[in-house]
C-alpha cells in the first residue's frame, strides 16, 4: 500500500481561517467605506505635523480649525476659480485638434489616426468638469454620494487630527503596556510614510506644473492651464510621467511653430532635469522607499479598482504595506 500522508488541522486553524475568509468578505462589502478611510489617514498624517507645530503656538483646535479652513477654502478656490477655464480650454481644444493635426503636415498623418477619438473624449470630458461647477462634488465614490464622503473624509479628519491624543491613549488601553513602544513605533512608521509622500509628491505636482506653465507663457504656446496641469498629474508616475506631460506640449507646440515646439521641448527637458536633480532628492527624499516598478503597477492597480481615487491612495497603502513587512519579525513577537 502507498505510504498515507496524515494531516492534522486543529479547531482552532479552521476557525482562524473562517474569521480570515469573513473578514476579507467584509472589507469587500464595505470597500467604499474602507476606501474613505484610508483616505482620512493619509490626510492626517500628511497633516499632522502641521497641526504638532501649530499647536506649539496656538491650542489645538485653533490649529486645525486654521488648516481645515484653509484647505476648504482652496479647494473651493479651485472649483471656481480655476475649473472654468480649464473647462472652457477643454473646449476649444477638443473643437481645434483636427485644425492642430492638420498644421503638423502629411509626416504626422498616423497622430491623426491616433487621435481620431480624442476629440469627443476631450468634449465629454469638458461636459464633466463642467457639471462639478454647477454641483459641487456631485460624482459618487461607490454607493456615498460625492458631497456626503467629501463632508465625511472632512469631519473625520478634522476630528482625528484634534483628538490625536485620545486616539493614542485609547490605543495604548488596547495595547498591552510591554507591547506599547514596538506598535507605536510601527503605527508612527506606516503614518510617516504615508505623510511623507502625500506632501512631497503635492510639492512635486505644484513644482512642475508651474514650472511648465511659465515656460508655456514665456514661450506662447496656447492652452497653457490644461498642458501645465497634464504635466503636474504624470509627476505622480514615475520615470515615464515626465515624458507623457511632455508629448501634448511639445505636439500643440509645433502646431504653432517648428521654433516653438523646439523650444518647449528644450524647456521642459530642463524642467525634468531640475525635477530629478534638486526636487526630488530635496522634496521626497526617502519619504516611501518603493521602487518605481512597484509604484508604477500599483497606481495601475488602485485605478482599474477605483479609479482616480484609487491611483491616488494607492501608492500610500502599498507604503503602509511596505512597513510592516519590514518590521513583521517585530510584529510576530507581539503575538508571542
Amino acid at each position: 500500500m502507498p505510504n498515507r500522508v496524515k494531516i492534522d488541522i486543529s479547531t482552532s486553524t479552521i476557525i482562524k481561517v473562517i474569521l480570515a475568509v469573513l473578514a476579507v468578505w467584509f472589507l469587500f462589502l464595505i470597500r467604499d467605506i474602507a476606501l474613505l478611510f484610508f483616505i482620512v489617514l493619509i490626510i492626517v498624517a500628511a497633516l499632522n505635523p502641521l497641526a504638532d507645530r501649530m499647536s506649539q503656538i496656538m491650542p489645538r483646535f485653533l490649529a486645525v480649525l486654521i488648516i481645515a479652513i484653509v484647505l476648504l477654502g482652496a479647494l473651493v478656490g479651485i472649483g471656481f476659480i480655476i475649473i472654468p477655464p480649464i473647462i472652457d480650454q477643454l473646449t476649444q481644444l477638443a473643437v481645434n485638434l483636427p485644425i492642430i493635426v492638420n498644421k503638423l503636415g502629411p509626416i504626422y498623418e498616423w497622430i491623426q489616426h491616433s487621435l481620431g477619438n480624442y476629440q469627443e473624449g476631450l468634449l465629454n470630458l469638458s461636459s464633466q468638469l463642467g457639471k462639478i461647477t454647477t454641483n459641487i462634488y456631485s460624482t459618487t465614490v461607490g454607493v456615498i454620494s460625492g458631497v456626503v464622503a467629501f463632508l465625511t473624509v472632512l469631519v473625520l479628519s478634522f476630528y482625528m487630527l484634534l483628538e490625536r491624543d485620545n486616539l493614542k491613549s485609547s490605543l495604548a488601553q488596547i495595547v498591552t503596556s510591554e507591547h506599547q513602544e514596538k506598535v507605536f513605533g510601527v503605527v508612527k512608521k506606516i503614518a510617516d510614510k504615508m505623510g511623507g509622500w502625500l506632501r512631497g509628491q503635492f510639492l512635486l505636482m505644484l513644482a512642475v506644473g508651474v514650472l511648465d506653465g511659465i515656460a508655456l507663457v514665456s514661450i506662447g504656446v496656447p492652452y497653457v492651464l490644461i498642458l501645465a496641469l497634464w504635466g503636474a498629474i504624470t509627476e505622480v508616475i514615475p520615470y515615464i510621467g515626465p515624458w507623457l506631460g511632455l508629448v501634448p506640449a511639445v505636439i500643440i507646440a509645433l502646431a504653432v511653430s517648428p521654433l516653438k515646439g523646439l523650444l518647449v521641448l528644450i524647456a521642459y527637458i530642463l524642467i525634468q532635469q531640475m525635477e530629478a536633480q534638486f526636487l526630488v532628492p530635496k522634496v521626497m527624499g526617502k519619504a516611501v522607499g518603493l521602487s518605481p516598478v512597484i509604484i508604477i503597477l500599483v497606481l495601475l492597480i488602485g485605478a482599474k479598482l477605483f479609479g482616480i481615487i484609487g491611483a491616488v491612495v494607492a501608492v500610500p497603502i502599498a507604503a503602509a504595506i511596505s512597513v510592516i513587512i519590514q518590521e513583521w519579525p517585530e510584529i510576530k513577537k507581539l503575538r508571542s
